[in-house]
C-alpha cells in the first residue's frame, strides 16, 4: 500500500489511541514509532508540558514557551502519529469508542494518561478565590494575581489606604507538598530580591507569605531530614510555616484555618489533587472500586480488570510496587516509565509476540527534590540527602536533562543564569483577559461597534 507522507490514518491498520500529552502519553507514544498501527494522541491543550517547572513560569523566571512544547512539533516526523486537540467527554469500554468533543472516535487499544486536577475536598466554590496551579493557562493567571497584588498595594498606599495595603502584600499558599514549598519559596524570592527596588513608595519586600499543611512537617512524601532542612531555610527566608492546621474557609478576602482568619487578598491552592472525570467513568463501567485519590487500580501490567486493551498510566493509576509494596508515587519519573512500559507492551501485544503473563511493571525510584529558594533545594536518592547550593545545583542539571527539546534546555538554562546573576525575572507581565464587547442598547444581541470598525 502506499502511503502519502503527510497521511497519518490508514484504513486497516489497528488504531491506538492515547488521551493525555503528559509525560506518560508522550512516552508511550515514543515507544509505539514503529509499530505498524495508528497511533492517535487526543489532549485537550496542543502542548506537553513540564509540570515540575510550572511554578517558574507562575512567578515570572521562566517564559511558558520554556516548559510547554508543541504536540505537533514533538512527533512531526512520525507520519503515522495523529495528534487531536480535544476533550474526551466520554468513554464506552463495550463498544471501544470514546467521545470528543461530541464526535465518536473507535480504539483497538485504549491508554488513559489524563492525569490528575486539584482538589478541593468538596468546597468547589473555593477555586475561584484559591486557584490551583495545574495548566499553564493557571499559571499565568497566577502570574497576574501576585503581580497585581503588589501593584493595587502600592496604589492603596499612594491613596493613604493604609488598611489595604497589608492584605494585599499577604500571600497564602495552601499546601506544604514540593509544590507548596517552591511557591512559597519563589514568592518570597520575587518580592525581597526581583522587584523590591522597582516600587519607589513602598517596602514590597516585607510581603508576607504564609505556607500552610494539615500535617505535622512539610514535604511528607521526602525524608525528615530534607522537610527539616526545607523548614529552616524558608522561615530564614521570611516565609511563615502553618503546620497542623486545616482550612475550614476562603473567600475573596482570604483564608480562615480553624478560628484564626488570614487577611490575604491572594490564595493558591497546592493542597491535594484528584483523578480526571475519566477515572469515574472507567470504574463504574469496571465495577471497580476507586482507590485513594479517585485514581483506578490497575493491575501489574497496567492493564485494567480482565480488559487487555485497556491500560490507564501515570498520576491516574494505583499500583503497588511488588518489591516494597509500597504505592508508585504520582511524580514525574513514574508517568515516564509506565509510558515506556505500556507503548513496548502494545507493539508486542500488536505483534503477537505478548507473553500470556507479562512481565509486571517495575518502579525504579531515582529519587525526590525540591527547591526552596535562590539556589537552595533538598534532595533525596539513593538513601543520600543533600541540602543548600550542591542539591541545588543537581536539581537544575536533571530538570534540564528532562526538558522535553534543546530550545527548551537553552532558554532554562539563561533564564535561571540571567535570574541567579542580575535577581531579574523573565516574565513579569500582567495580562488578563479583555472583557466582553459592549452591547446596543436598541438590540442586546448586537455588539455596540463591529470588529475593525474604529479603525
Amino acid at each position: 500500500m502506499m502511503v502519502s507522507q503527510r497521511q497519518g490514518m490508514v484504513e486497516g491498520r489497528p488504531n491506538v489511541v492515547v488521551v493525555g500529552g503528559g509525560f506518560g502519553g508522550v512516552n508511550c507514544v515514543r515507544a509505539l514509532r514503529r509499530t505498524d498501527a495508528n497511533v492517535i494522541l487526543v489532549d485537550r491543550n496542543n502542548h506537553a508540558l513540564f509540570q515540575p517547572l510550572l511554578y517558574q513560569v507562575t512567578t515570572g523566571v521562566l517564559t511558558d514557551s520554556a516548559i510547554a512544547t508543541p504536540l505537533r512539533r514533538i512527533f512531526e516526523g512520525d507520519r503515522h502519529v495523529t495528534i487531536l486537540r480535544g476533550l474526551v467527554e466520554r468513554i464506552d469500554l463495550e463498544a471501544k469508542q470514546i467521545e470528543v468533543n461530541g464526535r465518536t472516535l473507535c480504539w483497538d487499544q485504549l491508554v488513559i494518561a489524563a492525569g490528575m486536577e486539584n482538589n478541593y475536598f468538596g468546597r468547589e466554590d473555593w477555586k475561584s478565590h484559591a486557584p490551583g496551579m495545574k495548566t499553564l493557562s493557571e499559571a499565568t493567571s497566577i502570574r497576574a494575581r501576585i503581580l497585581d497584588a503588589f501593584e493595587k498595594a502600592e496604589s492603596a498606599f499612594a491613596i493613604g489606604d493604609s488598611s489595604e495595603v497589608k492584605p494585599y502584600l499577604t500571600f497564602a499558599v495552601v499546601g506544604g507538598g514540593a509544590t507548596g514549598v517552591e511557591l512559597a519559596g519563589a514568592i518570597k524570592q520575587l518580592a525581597v530580591d526581583r522587584i523590591a527596588g522597582e516600587f519607589k513608595s513602598l517596602d514590597v519586600s516585607q510581603a508576607r507569605v504564609i505556607l500552610m499543611d494539615g500535617g505535622p512537617r512539610l514535604l511528607s512524601s521526602m525524608s525528615v531530614r530534607s522537610s527539616q532542612a526545607a523548614h529552616r531555610t524558608l522561615e530564614k527566608y521570611g516565609v511563615e510555616i502553618r503546620l497542623n492546621c486545616q482550612v475550614t474557609d476562603v473567600s475573596s478576602d482570604g483564608v480562615r484555618i480553624g478560628e484564626e482568619f488570614i487577611d490575604a487578598r491572594t490564595v493558591i491552592w497546592a493542597a491535594g489533587v484528584t483523578g480526571s472525570p475519566l477515572a469515574n467513568q472507567i470504574n463504574e463501567q469496571l465495577q471497580l472500586t476507586p482507590a485513594r485519590g479517585n485514581r483506578v487500580p490497575v493491575n501489574p501490567d497496567l492493564t485494567v480488570g480482565d480488559r487487555t486493551d485497556l491500560r490507564v498510566i501515570g498520576d491516574l493509576a494505583y499500583l503497588k510496587d511488588p518489591r516494597s509494596d509500597k504505592e508508585i508515587p504520582g511524580v514525574a519519573q513514574g508517568a515516564l516509565q509506565m509510558g515506556t512500559y505500556a507503548g513496548r507492551d502494545i507493539a508486542r501485544q500488536l505483534r503477537g509476540r505478548r507473553a500470556a503473563a507479562p512481565r509486571p511493571f517495575t518502579y525504579f525510584d531515582k529519587g525526590m527534590m525540591a527547591t526552596i529558594g535562590k539556589g537552595r533545594a533538598v534532595l533525596d536518592s539513593f538513601g543520600v540527602h543533600m541540602s543548600g547550593f550542591p542539591a541545588w545545583v543537581v536539581w537544575a542539571l536533571i530538570h534540564i536533562a528532562f526538558l522535553i527539546n534543546s530550545r527548551s534546555r537553552f532558554t532554562a538554562i539563561w533564564s535561571w543564569s540571567w535570574a541567579y546573576v542580575f535577581n531579574n525575572g523573565i516574565n513579569e507581565l500582567i495580562i488578563e483577559p479583555e472583557g466582553e464587547p459592549e452591547e446596543s442598547e436598541d438590540d442586546p444581541g448586537i455588539p455596540a461597534a463591529a470588529p475593525g470598525a474604529a479603525g
